[in-house]
């Protein structure tokens, strides 16, 4: 380790801290746009106070029409890129802080961005500027590019390099340490039927559910409503317990029941780790004696072939590689009304499984609906072999003194933007992340210790 360097980066900590706390201030969540401000006028703003950040430190930057940017230092022959991503997840309630201060105590960095991925990134640059600072002669070129639609489409960076050359190889600091080699494809498969509009009376009738935020996201409401006059039924409705624990609520109306089912939200990544509302309603839906005998027959299918389940064994899909993992499903939105069925899995897939073969066999399980393909990102994988594997374990190792392992994950981050690229941050083994949650925040000694790591990566990277 380069212990100058270092020494540098520990000298201007201060000034890092107070910069991303500037720079959380901005509330940079994806609205309404324009054709100046693509995701808003406070993304937008925070874009730019970043570029003239790099421009005051004597950075060569470039902004791409607002979607995204960069700060450049060194020659044009070979580009390692830091890819970060200025917006955030709107902030939510239950916050003890404004998430939008910046604040700084309990050796914190506290507010929305934080951690994810404000923070890291700033401390990227702030590396750079170590590295400028120390007066290296480089013989390549860094480029910390800043997206702004990460969170919500990535729009930012099929933009961004529609213009720009991509990186050779680089990072992003927007995972977890040592590093993140292996990203599981991510696909979102949508399954429709067009209902039969004969059926829209009778005596038990299904006139519509709804459940569900995001595809990647586990349910955590949903709710149906149900044409019915059967007292029967609607006692047995009212003694019925999801096998998830999902808790159900019934309300009685004239001629008509209402339904709604709360469960618990997880990341689409690890829908395990919640409970499933849509799963629940499904389940109760398909005990009725429906009078749509073809929508009963599909629902009871769902049930049978998805339900609770999040491995996608009944759907015939389960299975793992000894890189990656198991293959996961995540049920993440279902609608019916008058005249359609739809629902969106969220599967998340070994990085050597074949998704035609995926999608042609859900197709065969939920034989009678229409199986397509709304949303893909093909798999992430270096090699352990790759030398950018070899240089960042040098460096994570020197640093820290902890010894480098690699890790797979069911999520997916800008790595997968350019070629020969991995997840390299910025949370450490065993510290637990916040991202997204209420009191998002980041330790101070995190974000320096990510500046110090940075800022060694960038000396070789150069020298």
């Amino acid at each position: 380790m380069n212990k100058a360097l270092d020494e540098i980066v520990i000298s201007m900590k201060d000034e890092m801290f107070k910069e991303i706390s500037e720079v959380i201030k901005f509330k940079s969540y994806k609205v309404k746009g324009t054709k100046d401000a693509p995701f808003g006028i406070e993304t937008k703003k925070a874009l730019e106070y970043v570029l003239a950040l790099g421009k005051k430190y004597g950075f060569m930057t470039k902004n791409v029409d607002n979607y995204a940017g960069h700060i450049d230092f060194g020659s044009e022959d070979k580009i390692f890129g830091v890819l970060g991503h200025l917006d955030v997840v709107p902030e939510g309630t239950g916050w003890s802080v404004d998430p939008y201060g910046g604040v700084i105590k309990d050796g914190y960095l506290w507010g929305r961005g934080s951690s994810d991925d404000k923070g890291p990134i700033i401390a990227a640059f702030f590396a750079l500027k170590a590295v400028k600072d120390f007066g290296i002669k480089p013989k390549s070129k860094v480029r910390i590019i800043f997206g702004t639609n990460e969170e919500s489409g990535w729009e930012c960076m099929k933009y961004y390099f529609k213009h720009e050359k991509k990186p050779d190889w680089g990072v992003t600091p927007d995972g977890d340490f040592p590093m993140i080699n292996v990203e599981k494809g991510i696909v979102n498969v949508e399954i429709s039927l067009k209902r039969n509009p004969k059926y829209n009376g009778g005596n038990i009738n299904l006139i519509s559910l709804k459940g569900g935020d995001a595809p990647n996201m586990v349910a955590p409401n949903a709710s149906a409503v149900i044409a019915m006059k059967d007292e029967k039924s609607i006692e047995m409705l009212k003694n019925f317990r999801p096998s998830n624990g999902a808790k159900i609520e019934i309300d009685v109306l004239k001629n008509k029941v209402e339904m709604k089912a709360t469960g618990k939200s997880a990341h689409g990544a690890n829908p395990s780790a919640g409970v499933n509302a849509i799963s629940a309603l499904v389940e109760l839906l398909s005990t009725l004696n429906l009078d749509d005998e073809e929508v009963l027959s599909h629902l009871k299918n769902i049930a049978k072939k998805v339900g609770y389940e999040t491995d996608g064994k009944s759907l015939g899909i389960s299975g793992q590689d000894h890189m990656s993992g198991p293959l996961t499903v995540n049920l993440g939105l279902m609608e019916i009304n008058a005249q359609n069925i739809k629902l969106v899995l969220n599967i998340r897939y070994p990085i050597f499984f074949n998704l035609k073969m995926i999608q042609m066999q859900i197709a065969e399980a939920l034989k009678g609906m229409k199986v397509s393909i709304a949303h893909h990102q093909s798999p992430l994988f270096v090699s352990p072999d790759h030398e950018l594997v070899h240089l960042l374990s040098n460096v994570y190792e020197d640093v820290t003194g902890q010894q480098a392992y690699l890790i797979a994950i069911g999520g997916g981050t800008y790595a997968r933007a350019i070629p020969n690229a991995v997840a390299f941050g910025p949370t450490f083994p065993g510290h637990g992340s916040t991202e997204h949650q209420p009191d998002e925040r980041i330790s101070l000694e995190d974000l320096l210790m990510i500046a110090r790591i940075y800022a060694q990566l960038y000396y070789k990277i150069l020298s």
